[in-house]
């Protein structure tokens, strides 16, 4: 049953262009670098963690993710972001369209909630519950 379940996650998150490897802390990891640019005046990277446990104890599956953006440099352009959070799960979209001096074109633009409507998906529809940890160790074997 969790093996299914596990390969089903996998599965949802590739059909979003996410891999996830099994880990030895936890059952599943995303260490993703979703943005890694670099123009004349700058760079910017941005990169996503995740880890996902499943709970047999009480048929839950337990995500923990991380986001972590870094620039610097100058750039003109535009950039916008919407997020709001449900429960403890927070949903963000990023959008970004950046110029450098030269006139290279650097966009991007990411529905990063997907990521855990996919694996609440796949949870549920094995019959086990989601929940959201902000905190890491919740997220890995103990």
């Amino acid at each position: 049953m969790k093996k299914d379940l596990l390969l089903e996650i996998q599965t949802q998150l590739g059909a979003l262009g996410i891999s996830a490897a099994t880990g030895d802390k936890t059952d599943l990891v995303i260490d993703a670098e979703l943005v890694d640019a670099a123009f004349s005046t700058g760079k910017k990277k941005l990169r996503y963690e995740a880890m996902i446990l499943l709970d047999e104890g009480d048929k839950q599956v337990k995500m923990y993710e991380k986001t972590t953006e870094t620039s610097a440099g100058v750039s003109f352009g535009m950039s916008g972001e919407t997020s709001f959070q449900s429960g403890s799960t927070l949903m963000r979209k990023v959008k970004c369209v950046q110029y450098d001096p030269t006139g290279k074109v650097l966009e991007y633009n990411f529905d990063l909630g997907a990521i855990s409507k996919a694996v609440k998906a796949a949870a549920l529809s094995h019959g086990w519950g989601f929940k959201t940890v902000i905190m890491k160790k919740n997220a890995m074997y103990r």
